[in-house]
């Protein structure tokens, strides 16, 4: 019976543990996936952020169907909508065309279906001067490769094993601060900062901002306050229906993609 004790958190750590890190590469397969299905959908879209969340989305449904059948890919489809459009959950950040493309004037052209527009053209890339760009240094040829970094916030779902990874991910002290709490207390920040404690910590950043420049003219911005607690609190519960909680221990999980633009990118 004393060895027994001895022994048994050791092996059900490890047992469980197994069963965590199997759910975690599914996770990051499935990201993987997701990922190269976002920026597919945005070589078709001018690089459209809305358009890559949705596409990322429907790449991540078969994690959350539960069941072969409408119901369930109903239902997975809906989390993972949720899972995407959350900026607490998951960050899409664009590294190529980079943000100065709309500095390059000496690549933009006018678009011709539409004249106060002004794009980066996509077509006989082959046949083009390869000039760089004045601001980005980049050619056109270059500006035409879509890449994107897709960091999406895994949850850890089995017990026991989810405290440990999520404690060598954050630091012990960021157990409290990041997984049972929200943007809604900005004095919580994890140990180990890392992507998904940063996406948290940037929304307590926003509010508290809101609450200095609040006292500082004197005014009174409590229903501000009181109505990100109230989301915070929703966040923090189980969602009707669907029965998931966006909340919980979670930890990064990055995918990169990259693919050529396939539609003009608009600058203005």
């Amino acid at each position: 019976m004393v060895e027994y004790l001895i022994v048994l958190p050791t092996l059900l750590l490890l047992v469980l543990g197994a069963v965590q890190f199997a759910l975690l590469y599914q996770i990051k397969s499935q990201v993987n996936y997701a990922a190269f299905a976002a920026a597919r959908q945005g070589a078709l879209t001018g690089a459209s952020t809305n358009a890559m969340k949705d596409a990322f989305a429907a790449g991540l449904t078969p994690l959350f169907t539960p069941k072969a059948d409408v119901g369930g890919l109903l239902r997975g489809r809906a989390v993972a909508a949720i899972e995407a459009y959350n900026p607490l959950v998951t960050s899409i950040k664009r590294i190529s065309p980079p943000a100065n493309i709309k500095n390059d004037t000496n690549l933009h052209e006018v678009d011709p279906y539409v004249a106060t527009v002004k794009i980066i053209p996509n077509d006989n890339l082959q046949y083009r001067p390869a000039t760089v760009g004045s601001a980005s240094g980049l050619s056109i040829q270059d500006v035409n490769v879509l890449k994107i970094e897709v960091t999406y916030c895994a949850k850890l779902i089995v017990p026991l094993a989810n405290v440990v990874f999520y404690s060598v991910v954050n630091g012990i002290k960021g157990l409290k601060s990041v997984g049972g709490e929200f943007f809604s207390t900005p004095q919580s920040v994890a140990t180990t900062p890392n992507t998904c404690s940063d996406l948290k910590d940037k929304y307590a950043s926003k509010l508290q901002t809101v609450n200095d420049a609040a006292a500082m003219v004197g005014a009174d911005f409590s229903f501000v306050q009181s109505a990100l607690n109230e989301a915070s609190k929703l966040l923090s519960g189980s969602i009707p229906v669907l029965n998931w909680s966006p909340g919980g221990m979670r930890i990064p999980v990055v995918a990169e993609a990259v693919v050529r633009m396939q539609t003009p990118l608009k600058v203005n």
